[in-house]
């Protein structure tokens, strides 16, 4: 049995509910030199920006600084997304719009989560040990399972099975089946349960025809003993880990309106490689109370989401803690202990010329359909590359804006290349 990714958060700090900063709140406040320090000096105007604006181009600035509504990064390679997304979490964390706990931030691996963390930590220092919520889909997925396990009809302590556990099971179940594992392998089935879970779909859901392609016609009936023996088992495989949440979301809507008061921004890496379950649980997260998302059938897709336009944070924001209306001020928009209906704090990085995992469910059309889910979305390029010289990337933006369905940028770059080496093209035929 499998344990879980060493990137799973351990801290779970919430603010009073009151609004009056306990001892954990308090160790946040401004320090000396520190980040929300330095940030409320510029505000007395004792400095000019904050260190950790420094140094950012105006399209990352512009991407750091729009907190305000659902905003879209489309980040070309080698254009500085990774700092952009952690110093857009520094600025929330510096300017008073949240706390740590109060910030759900989400990408694909171990390696990038880590990074992330430590490069927040550059910025913010121990404020980012209280981020519970930054992790991989799964990590923060078992998380949530965790905590309503019962809702799932599992217990809290569920093991997490992996690829060897999942297909030794599935072949026992073949086996009692009465079926040659030969013909019928156990390996084949647990890949087409995996892309079912992908897209979202328990037992009732697949496809006809899915159902009917696997063990002469008894696919469905062998998925659904199988989520069965999971249960029996106090066991759950990794695509239940966003699967299961999605099923508690939409059946218990009290639960899903806790974690809409709970994340007051959310913010994806890699958004262009996100798969359709992926995508309805991020909806489901970012949506307005009244959305007819909850209760929705897995296989059809969440429509028109009303926000507003975006603002950029109001000064006041430095010295007021999250929740609390300034003094002589009605409360900001977005502030309070519950989202407004018309608000949604989502910023989703990705780049829709690089989504390359569609063989595992990656869906572009996910990142292509944001401004159709988000009503008002900034949309903002990240379109100065650091890292490759004039001549490829001339050669690569040529090459690539032959793809259809996109949403379209130039990368370009500032440093003098008259002396680089140009792209040179070889053709060669594949025996």
């Amino acid at each position: 049995m499998s344990g879980f990714p060493d990137d799973m958060p351990f801290f779970d700090e919430e603010p009073d509910p009151r609004g009056v900063p306990g001892p954990a709140s308090a160790s946040r406040r401004p320090q000396g030199g520190g980040i929300a320090a330095r940030a409320m000096a510029a505000r007395q105007g004792h400095n000019g920006p904050p260190d950790y604006l420094k140094g950012l181009n105006p399209e990352q600035r512009l991407a750091v600084e729009t907190t305000e509504g659902p905003v879209l990064v489309l980040a070309g390679a080698g254009t500085g997304k990774t700092r952009v997304l952690t110093t857009r979490i520094a600025h929330i964390l510096a300017t008073g719009l949240a706390y740590p706990s109060q910030i759900l931030a989400v990408t694909f691996t171990n390696k990038a989560a880590r990074e992330m963390k430590q490069r927040i930590g550059l910025l913010v220092g121990e404020a980012v040990e209280g981020m519970p919520w930054l992790g991989t889909f799964h990590s923060i997925g078992v998380k949530l399972l965790r905590r309503h396990a019962e809702l799932a009809n599992l217990k809290s302590g569920f093991t997490i099975l992996d690829t060897d556990d999942v297909i030794r099971l599935l072949k026992q179940l073949i086996q009692a089946e009465g079926l040659d594992d030969k013909r019928w392998p156990a390996r084949t089935f647990a890949n087409m349960i995996d892309g079912w879970k992908n897209k979202g779909l328990g037992p009732k859901d697949i496809p006809e025809g899915d159902a009917r392609s696997f063990a002469n016609g008894k696919g469905r009936e062998l998925y659904a003993a199988y989520q069965e023996r999971l249960q029996t088992l106090n066991a759950c495989d990794f695509g239940d880990l966003l699967c299961h949440p999605i099923r508690i979301f939409r059946e218990h809507p009290d639960v899903l309106a806790e974690y809409h008061r709970k994340f007051k921004y959310i913010l994806v890496d890699e958004y262009q490689d996100t798969n359709t379950a992926q995508y309805m649980w991020l909806r489901l997260l970012a949506q307005p109370r009244s959305s007819p998302l909850a209760g929705e059938v897995p296989a059809k897709r969440a429509e028109g989401v009303a926000s507003e336009g975006t603002a950029k944070a109001s000064s006041t924001a430095f010295a007021t803690p999250p929740g609390q209306p300034a003094a002589g001020h009605p409360p900001r928009k977005g502030e309070g202990s519950q989202r407004t209906t018309s608000t949604i704090n989502i910023c989703c990085v990705g780049d829709d010329d690089q989504s390359i995992y569609g063989w595992r469910g990656a869906e572009v059309d996910n990142i292509l359909r944001f401004e159709k889910d988000f009503p008002g979305a900034t949309v903002i390029r990240l379109e100065r590359n650091y890292r490759s010289t004039a001549h490829i990337l001339g050669a690569a933006s040529h090459l690539i804006a032959h793809n259809e369905g996109r949403l379209g940028k130039t990368l370009f770059t500032d440093r003098p290349s008259p002396d680089d080496a140009k792209v040179n093209v070889h053709a060669a035929w594949d025996s």
